[in-house]
């Protein structure tokens, strides 16, 4: 039994060496809430964090203000060599994606940006006097056709990515067209976010496709016109729909 227990606690001490983490800094522990604590600081106001263990604010009592979180870098690839990417907001998350354009602006900036009008005059306030941004298209407003406008830029291959700022707690009158953009984005297969969660995520893989030589394969769809995996099998079934429709014997004069 010595034996054993001794064998386990060196697997253990292995186990810890090989991934770096600490027994103490394990998700849970005092020391893990410690950690994360200062590293999402920074994104406190997006995250919302609930937990009784993490301190969530600042020694004021309140939460930390926007700051760039990424140095800037030169991308593998020009904005104009990829396809868009469409920032889009309810109103009460406004706020929230403007904090967020200002911690990520260093990776942002390297695409080509589009959204609606409101959403394009915030980009250029935080962009004031950086000539290397490249803009697309402004959109109307949401319930004026903004989303029904970045479909149709997905449809017809000029869109690659949506990071989506949703407002779940509030009704929306053009409540239609926002279905129709999520769901075109799965249509077309393409990247979006729609949490803050989510595009604090992309954005980190965005950085990983553009920097040094670059990595094209982690965000095809801002090279590549692509689409869900079913849009085959629905076409297929389209087609015998059709040919079955053709054989049926016209009706009586």
């Amino acid at each position: 039994m010595d034996d054993t227990d001794d064998s386990m606690d060196n697997n253990c001490s292995v186990t810890s060496e090989m991934t770096g983490v600490s027994v103490a800094s394990r998700p849970g522990s005092v020391l893990f809430n410690q950690e994360m604590t200062s590293k999402l600081s920074p994104h406190l106001n997006s995250l919302c964090i609930q937990d009784a263990g993490l301190n969530t604010s600042n020694g004021n009592g309140r939460p930390l203000g926007a700051v760039s979180q990424v140095n800037d870098f030169e991308a593998a690839f020009k904005p104009n060599d990829m396809r868009c990417l469409a920032l889009v907001s309810h109103n009460e998350m406004k706020a929230t994606m403007k904090d967020f354009v200002i911690k990520y602006k260093n990776v942002l900036k390297k695409f080509r940006l589009t959204g609606t009008q409101s959403t394009m005059k915030m980009l250029g306030e935080v962009f004031a006097g950086d000539n290397s941004v490249v803009f697309g298209p402004a959109c109307n407003s949401g319930p004026l056709g903004g989303d029904a406008e970045l479909v149709a830029m997905m449809a017809t291959g000029q869109l690659g990515g949506i990071l989506f700022f949703q407002d779940p707690m509030t009704a929306h009158p053009h409540q239609v067209d926002i279905e129709c953009l999520v769901r075109q984005a799965l249509v077309h297969n393409t990247v979006m976010a729609t949490t803050p969660t989510t595009a604090m995520t992309i954005v980190e893989v965005f950085k990983m496709a553009l920097i040094g030589e670059g990595r094209p394969e982690l965000i095809p769809s801002f090279f590549f016109t692509l689409q869900s995996p079913t849009v085959e099998a629905y076409k297929n079934n389209q087609k015998k729909a059709i040919a079955s429709h053709a054989k049926l014997s016209p009706l009586p004069l």
